[in-house]
């Protein structure tokens, strides 16, 4: 079974350094390349060369893609790329917390925020980009949250029980 991405069309995108992909299982992405132009010695060119970053295409039966001037780039790390960029909802928080068994104390002391600040992002549109990367490299690696994590108990919700007099 080959779980490898493959893709199927690329094109320079309307925003710069940016890519509009289609993969072969018929899914789309916006890959923006703005930081691997400006991070990588190689890909550096196309920060002056707009045209160059134009001439895109797949290659090697799309398991990557490429330009005129010769450089490519694999469709496995551009997927990559194009997930960590995707924005994460509040549902996504909602679905992270059941995952691990979280409270709203816990999730709040690993994201470093106030509680109340947790139940707002769980009705987010779209969730704070660090937020989205925390969350992803939390559930990206198992010894990640584990370094993070520090349970918080919670008493039970509910009016206080009257203690019996003695």
């Amino acid at each position: 079974m080959n779980d490898l991405p493959k893709v199927r069309s690329v094109e320079a995108a309307k925003a710069p350094l940016s890519l509009n992909v289609t993969w072969d299982d018929g899914t789309r992405s916006r890959v923006d390349l703005t930081g691997l132009v400006h991070s990588s010695r190689h890909f550096k060119v196309f920060a002056d060369d707009a045209v160059a970053f134009q001439r895109v295409k797949p290659v090697a039966y799309g398991s990557g893609i490429g330009w005129a001037n010769g450089l490519d780039y694999s469709a496995a790390t551009l997927r990559t790329l194009a997930e960590q960029q995707r924005p994460l909802s509040g549902k996504h928080l909602v679905d992270f917390e059941a995952r691990h068994g979280l409270n709203t104390a816990e999730t709040a002391a690993m994201l470093d925020v106030a509680e109340r600040t947790v139940r707002s992002y769980r009705e987010a549109r779209a969730l704070p980009e660090p937020i989205a990367i925390t969350l992803r490299a939390f559930d990206d690696d198992p010894a990640v949250f584990a370094a993070h994590y520090r349970p918080i108990a919670r008493g039970r919700r509910g009016r206080p029980r009257k203690i019996a007099a003695e």
